[in-house]
Formats: structure tokens, sequence, C-alpha cells
């Protein structure tokens, strides 16, 4: 016996699956960034004896502080 083939590529989506997590979760990803930020973030960690993910969760805190963002329709 052989297995049916199906034409539906998508059927099982991991980007559909839908997750629980808290909000202090740490979820790895990957994004570009300026070669300049890097450095920047590199220099800032070693000077003030400070974690990189913690300088970038300032950057962002500070960026998203006041803002209303909508969800995305559908997730």
């Amino acid at each position: 016996m052989s297995k049916k083939m199906t034409n539906d590529i998508f059927a099982n989506d991991p980007r559909k699956i839908k997750v629980e997590t808290r909000e202090d979760e740490f979820i790895r990803r990957t994004y570009m960034i300026r070669r300049k930020f890097i450095d920047m973030i590199d220099r800032k960690a070693f000077w003030d004896r400070e974690d990189k993910q913690a300088i970038l969760d300032e950057i962002l805190d500070q960026y998203f502080k006041g803002k209303n963002i909508k969800e995305i329709p559908g997730s």
C-alpha cells in the first residue's frame, strides 16, 4: 500500500499554529540590522557592562512606549 499524496502543501503550515506565550518570554527570530547599529550596541554593552539583549529591550521599549499598535487581522 502507498500513502495518498495531497496537493495541499500548506495543510500543516507551522505559521498557522497558535501558541500561547508569555509577554516576557524570548522568541528567537532573525532580523537584518545595519552594521553601524550592531557596532553601537556592542560598544554600549562593553562599556556599560550590560547584556546586549537588555540593550535591545530598552531600545524597543522606548520606541514602542505610548504607541497604539493594532493587532494583525486574523492572527
